[in-house]
């Protein structure tokens, strides 16, 4: 028992004094490199608070260096994992205005991009309480990725970029159909005509479980056009149905 015990105790020893070492940087070209390695020996390694400091130092110390635009994009992800996400996004959004031609430009873009999209709501799919009814940071998320895809259509991380794109979409998607079939059980068909018409021009149906639900909605409500829907429907005539600030709330 006392030599287990032992082991145990060595064990912990040793991973106490791994996590809290310095690491050994062998070869580097200059001060800045030094520390903007170390900066990323401490990312990789979890150690986020030192690994920001890193990479501040670099900016500060060393902001004429061409370490620097490297630190800066670190330093964003850093902010990321450490789940600061309006941090992050204000520094990529710092370094995208300065260094827009930069080789990390696009991984800047595309982690901006996947700092918008973490801020989700994190139970709209279970049960969407008012507190989580805002999701306009997947709209800012979609914005972003379609800009990353479409200015670096041959990045490396592009299909990582397709995939985050079309889950931060799939929650749009979502939404507007809750808020269709909301409509439909009240018979308000104008309302399903328009959430259906801006899912069929904003987005591409992926699953065949929302292809159904869309069917479904249709068959509810037989497509015809937005004007005569509103004539259908008593005292709609030359009117928009409720929807952002009345019924679309309800439906949510």
């Amino acid at each position: 028992m006392k030599k287990i015990l032992f082991i145990v105790v060595c064990f912990a020893n040793i991973l106490l004094f791994s996590c809290s070492k310095t690491p050994v940087i062998r070869t580097t070209e200059s001060d800045a490199d030094k520390v903007y390695q170390e900066g990323l020996f401490y990312l990789e390694n979890g150690d986020l608070t030192n690994a920001e400091n890193r990479f501040m130092k670099v900016i500060s110390d060393f902001s004429y260096s061409k370490y620097e635009p490297f630190a800066t994009v670190a330093l964003g992800k850093t902010y990321y994992k450490k789940e600061e996400y309006m941090s992050a996004i204000t520094v990529f959004d710092t370094f995208l205005k300065r260094h827009p031609n930069h080789e990390s430009a696009p991984e800047a873009l595309l982690y901006k991009a996947h700092s918008y999209l973490a801020q989700k709501p994190s139970d709209f799919f279970i049960l969407p309480n008012p507190a989580e009814r805002d999701i306009t940071v997947v709209e800012k998320a979609v914005d972003v990725y379609k800009e990353y895809l479409e200015t670096y259509p041959e990045d490396k991380n592009r299909e990582e970029g397709e995939k985050k794109l079309e889950e931060a979409e799939g929650i749009l998607i979502e939404k507007d159909l809750r808020i269709a079939e909301f409509y439909a059980k009240r018979k308000k068909c104008a309302g399903v005509f328009l959430r259906l018409q801006h899912i069929e021009n904003t987005f591409k149906i992926t699953t065949e479980k929302n292809l159904k639900r869309i069917n479904e909605l249709n068959e509810k409500c037989p497509p015809k056009s937005k004007e005569e829907y509103f004539k259908i429907e008593s005292g709609e005539e030359n009117k928009e149905p409720e929807s952002e600030e009345g019924d679309d709330e309800d439906a949510k």
